[in-house]
Protein backbone atom coordinates (compact mmCIF):
# COMPACT_ATOMS: atom_id res chain seq x y z
CA UNK A 1 0.00 0.00 0.00
CA UNK A 2 1.45 3.25 -1.19
CA UNK A 3 0.81 7.02 0.66
CA UNK A 4 -1.39 7.75 -2.64
CA UNK A 5 -3.72 4.76 -1.53
CA UNK A 6 -3.70 6.14 2.06
CA UNK A 7 -4.31 9.51 1.41
CA UNK A 8 -7.58 8.70 -1.26
CA UNK A 9 -9.31 6.58 1.52
CA UNK A 10 -9.48 9.15 4.07
CA UNK A 11 -10.80 12.63 4.76
CA UNK A 12 -8.76 15.16 5.71
CA UNK A 13 -9.49 15.86 8.98
CA UNK A 14 -8.42 12.12 9.48
CA UNK A 15 -4.81 12.72 7.00
CA UNK A 16 -2.22 13.65 9.39
CA UNK A 17 -3.21 11.05 11.95
CA UNK A 18 -3.06 8.17 9.51
CA UNK A 19 0.74 9.47 7.44
CA UNK A 20 2.19 9.39 11.40
CA UNK A 21 0.52 5.97 11.43
CA UNK A 22 1.75 5.07 8.33
CA UNK A 23 4.96 6.35 8.84
CA UNK A 24 5.13 4.05 12.33
CA UNK A 25 4.21 1.01 10.00
CA UNK A 26 6.75 1.72 7.14
CA UNK A 27 9.75 1.81 9.76
CA UNK A 28 8.08 -1.27 11.40
CA UNK A 29 8.13 -3.65 8.41
CA UNK A 30 12.02 -2.37 7.21
CA UNK A 31 13.18 -3.02 10.64
CA UNK A 32 11.50 -6.02 11.74
CA UNK A 33 10.80 -4.47 14.81
CA UNK A 34 7.46 -4.01 17.03
CA UNK A 35 6.13 -0.45 16.90
CA UNK A 36 3.00 0.85 18.79
CA UNK A 37 0.64 4.18 17.77
CA UNK A 38 0.60 6.75 20.64
CA UNK A 39 -3.15 7.25 20.27
CA UNK A 40 -6.31 5.90 20.17
CA UNK A 41 -7.53 5.63 16.80
CA UNK A 42 -11.68 5.48 15.51
CA UNK A 43 -13.12 2.52 14.20
CA UNK A 44 -12.38 3.89 10.23
CA UNK A 45 -8.47 4.15 10.93
CA UNK A 46 -7.81 0.80 12.75
CA UNK A 47 -10.49 -1.54 10.89
CA UNK A 48 -8.37 0.01 7.57
CA UNK A 49 -4.77 -0.96 9.05
CA UNK A 50 -6.17 -4.25 10.15
CA UNK A 51 -7.60 -5.27 7.20
CA UNK A 52 -4.84 -3.33 4.09
CA UNK A 53 -1.39 -3.72 5.92
CA UNK A 54 -1.42 -6.92 8.09
CA UNK A 55 -0.66 -10.24 6.32
CA UNK A 56 0.17 -14.05 7.68
CA UNK A 57 4.09 -12.69 8.04
CA UNK A 58 3.51 -9.39 9.61
CA UNK A 59 0.79 -9.06 12.50
CA UNK A 60 -1.43 -5.62 12.78
CA UNK A 61 -3.53 -5.71 15.92
CA UNK A 62 -5.28 -3.07 18.11
CA UNK A 63 -7.25 -2.86 21.53
CA UNK A 64 -8.86 -0.65 23.73
CA UNK A 65 -9.25 -2.86 26.97
CA UNK A 66 -12.86 -3.84 26.38
CA UNK A 67 -14.18 -6.38 23.91
CA UNK A 68 -15.83 -3.93 21.69
CA UNK A 69 -13.80 -0.87 22.12
CA UNK A 70 -14.58 1.83 19.48
CA UNK A 71 -11.47 3.78 20.27
CA UNK A 72 -8.25 1.29 20.09
CA UNK A 73 -4.43 1.37 19.95
CA UNK A 74 -2.72 -0.06 17.14
CA UNK A 75 0.44 -2.36 17.00
CA UNK A 76 2.95 -3.53 14.39
CA UNK A 77 4.31 -6.27 13.93
CA UNK A 78 4.03 -7.17 17.65
CA UNK A 79 5.34 -10.50 17.58
CA UNK A 80 6.30 -10.76 21.66
CA UNK A 81 2.95 -9.59 22.54
CA UNK A 82 3.86 -6.95 24.57
CA UNK A 83 0.82 -4.93 26.04
CA UNK A 84 -0.42 -2.02 24.45
CA UNK A 85 1.27 1.39 26.13
CA UNK A 86 -2.35 2.48 27.73
CA UNK A 87 -2.95 2.07 31.49
CA UNK A 88 -6.72 1.54 32.71
CA UNK A 89 -8.22 4.03 35.63
CA UNK A 90 -11.94 4.14 37.76
CA UNK A 91 -12.99 7.09 38.57
CA UNK A 92 -15.30 6.66 41.62
CA UNK A 93 -18.01 9.45 42.43
CA UNK A 94 -17.84 9.78 45.86
CA UNK A 95 -20.61 12.41 46.46
CA UNK A 96 -24.31 10.55 47.46
CA UNK A 97 -26.38 13.92 46.11
CA UNK A 98 -24.57 14.37 42.44
CA UNK A 99 -25.72 11.55 39.75
CA UNK A 100 -22.27 12.26 37.33
CA UNK A 101 -23.14 10.84 33.65
CA UNK A 102 -20.17 10.32 30.48
CA UNK A 103 -20.12 14.21 29.62
CA UNK A 104 -19.55 14.90 33.18
CA UNK A 105 -16.66 12.85 33.74
CA UNK A 106 -15.01 13.42 29.85
CA UNK A 107 -15.23 17.17 30.65
CA UNK A 108 -13.28 16.89 33.80
CA UNK A 109 -10.46 14.84 32.38
CA UNK A 110 -10.50 16.95 29.10
CA UNK A 111 -10.02 20.63 31.40
CA UNK A 112 -6.62 18.72 32.75
CA UNK A 113 -5.55 20.14 29.23
CA UNK A 114 -5.13 16.84 27.62
CA UNK A 115 -5.82 15.56 23.67
CA UNK A 116 -9.12 13.27 23.39
CA UNK A 117 -6.71 11.10 21.00
CA UNK A 118 -5.09 10.13 24.55
CA UNK A 119 -8.30 8.42 25.73
CA UNK A 120 -9.58 5.43 24.56
CA UNK A 121 -13.79 4.81 25.26
CA UNK A 122 -14.97 6.17 28.60
CA UNK A 123 -17.82 3.64 30.19
CA UNK A 124 -20.14 4.99 33.03
CA UNK A 125 -21.02 2.14 35.30
CA UNK A 126 -23.48 3.32 38.52
CA UNK A 127 -21.60 5.26 40.52
CA UNK A 128 -18.03 5.06 38.60
CA UNK A 129 -16.13 5.11 35.15
CA UNK A 130 -13.85 3.42 33.70
CA UNK A 131 -11.49 4.78 31.15
CA UNK A 132 -7.68 4.02 29.35
CA UNK A 133 -5.27 6.34 29.35
CA UNK A 134 -2.09 6.89 26.90
CA UNK A 135 0.49 5.29 29.62
CA UNK A 136 2.74 8.44 29.62
CA UNK A 137 -0.39 10.67 31.15
CA UNK A 138 -2.07 8.05 32.98
CA UNK A 139 -0.02 9.65 36.64
CA UNK A 140 -0.76 12.91 35.91
CA UNK A 141 -4.35 11.93 35.64
CA UNK A 142 -4.42 9.83 39.08
CA UNK A 143 -2.65 13.08 40.52
CA UNK A 144 -4.44 16.06 38.87
CA UNK A 145 -8.19 14.79 38.65
CA UNK A 146 -9.92 15.89 42.22
CA UNK A 147 -13.13 16.64 41.48
CA UNK A 148 -15.95 15.73 38.32
CA UNK A 149 -18.46 19.32 38.80
CA UNK A 150 -18.90 19.80 42.48
CA UNK A 151 -18.79 15.79 42.90
CA UNK A 152 -15.72 14.76 45.03
CA UNK A 153 -14.14 11.59 43.18
CA UNK A 154 -11.16 8.98 43.89
CA UNK A 155 -9.04 7.77 40.80
CA UNK A 156 -7.38 4.48 40.92
CA UNK A 157 -5.34 1.94 38.70
CA UNK A 158 -7.81 -1.41 37.66
CA UNK A 159 -6.54 -4.50 35.75
CA UNK A 160 -7.99 -6.98 33.67
CA UNK A 161 -9.94 -8.59 36.22
CA UNK A 162 -12.44 -6.18 36.80
CA UNK A 163 -13.50 -5.27 33.49
CA UNK A 164 -16.76 -4.12 33.65
CA UNK A 165 -19.29 -4.92 30.58
CA UNK A 166 -20.73 -2.04 28.04
CA UNK A 167 -24.31 -1.00 29.15
CA UNK A 168 -26.26 -0.70 25.75
CA UNK A 169 -30.59 -0.18 25.52
CA UNK A 170 -31.20 -2.43 22.83
CA UNK A 171 -34.17 -1.22 20.41
CA UNK A 172 -35.79 -2.17 17.16
CA UNK A 173 -36.57 0.87 14.67
CA UNK A 174 -38.86 1.00 11.75
CA UNK A 175 -37.30 2.75 8.43
CA UNK A 176 -38.47 2.69 4.71
CA UNK A 177 -34.93 2.23 3.41
CA UNK A 178 -31.60 1.93 4.84
CA UNK A 179 -30.18 5.40 3.73
CA UNK A 180 -28.48 7.16 6.21
CA UNK A 181 -30.78 10.64 6.46
CA UNK A 182 -33.78 7.76 7.30
CA UNK A 183 -31.96 5.95 10.00
CA UNK A 184 -30.66 9.15 11.59
CA UNK A 185 -34.19 10.61 11.57
CA UNK A 186 -35.35 7.62 13.29
CA UNK A 187 -32.57 7.37 15.57
CA UNK A 188 -33.37 11.31 16.65
CA UNK A 189 -37.17 11.72 16.60
CA UNK A 190 -36.33 14.35 13.97
CA UNK A 191 -38.30 14.89 10.65
CA UNK A 192 -35.93 13.72 7.49
CA UNK A 193 -35.67 17.53 6.91
CA UNK A 194 -34.27 18.05 10.11
CA UNK A 195 -32.16 14.96 10.02
CA UNK A 196 -30.35 16.10 6.56
CA UNK A 197 -29.45 19.85 8.43
CA UNK A 198 -27.69 17.85 11.19
CA UNK A 199 -25.64 15.46 8.42
CA UNK A 200 -25.38 18.61 6.12
CA UNK A 201 -23.96 20.38 9.41
CA UNK A 202 -21.47 17.51 10.18
CA UNK A 203 -23.32 16.79 13.28
CA UNK A 204 -23.51 13.38 12.26
CA UNK A 205 -20.80 10.85 12.41
CA UNK A 206 -20.10 7.17 10.58
CA UNK A 207 -17.63 5.50 12.22
CA UNK A 208 -16.29 8.75 13.92
CA UNK A 209 -16.00 9.79 10.43
CA UNK A 210 -18.03 13.24 9.03
CA UNK A 211 -20.08 12.04 6.07
CA UNK A 212 -22.72 13.95 3.70
CA UNK A 213 -23.91 11.34 1.65
CA UNK A 214 -27.36 11.52 2.82
CA UNK A 215 -28.47 9.05 0.54
CA UNK A 216 -25.54 6.55 2.08
CA UNK A 217 -26.60 2.95 3.01
CA UNK A 218 -25.95 2.10 6.44
CA UNK A 219 -24.92 -1.12 7.19
CA UNK A 220 -24.58 -3.71 10.03
CA UNK A 221 -22.34 -3.23 12.95
CA UNK A 222 -21.68 0.34 11.94
CA UNK A 223 -21.32 2.82 14.57
CA UNK A 224 -24.01 6.15 14.20
CA UNK A 225 -22.78 9.60 16.65
CA UNK A 226 -25.75 11.96 16.26
CA UNK A 227 -24.48 15.52 18.05
CA UNK A 228 -26.93 16.21 20.88
CA UNK A 229 -28.24 12.45 20.27
CA UNK A 230 -26.14 9.81 21.46
CA UNK A 231 -24.21 6.81 20.21
CA UNK A 232 -25.73 3.66 18.61
CA UNK A 233 -24.55 0.97 16.76
CA UNK A 234 -26.71 -0.84 13.77
CA UNK A 235 -27.54 -4.25 14.31
CA UNK A 236 -28.99 -6.58 11.55
CA UNK A 237 -32.64 -6.69 9.79
CA UNK A 238 -34.63 -8.53 11.86
CA UNK A 239 -37.71 -8.17 9.61
CA UNK A 240 -39.82 -6.40 7.49
CA UNK A 241 -43.15 -4.84 7.80
CA UNK A 242 -46.31 -5.43 5.77
CA UNK A 243 -45.93 -2.05 3.91
CA UNK A 244 -42.37 -3.64 3.18
CA UNK A 245 -40.00 -1.41 5.93
CA UNK A 246 -37.47 -2.58 7.27
CA UNK A 247 -37.47 -4.24 11.37
CA UNK A 248 -33.64 -3.19 12.50
CA UNK A 249 -32.05 -3.41 15.80
CA UNK A 250 -30.26 -0.82 17.25
CA UNK A 251 -28.10 -0.55 20.76
CA UNK A 252 -28.30 2.69 22.01
CA UNK A 253 -24.40 3.55 24.45
CA UNK A 254 -25.85 4.58 28.22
Amino acid sequence: MDKKTLLQSFNEEDRLEVLNLYEKYELSYEKDIPLFGNNFYPPNIWKFFEKFTSTNDFKVTSSGFFEDAERRMISFNNIYDIPMPYRIVKIINKSKFNNLCHKDYLGAIMALGLEREKLGDLRVIDDYAVLPIYEEITDYIIGQLKNVGKAPITVEEIYEENLPKCNYIEEVIIVSSLRMDNIVAKLARLSRGKAIELIDSGKVLIDYSKNSQKSKEIKTNQRITIGGTGKFIIGEIVGNTRSGKFKIKINKFV
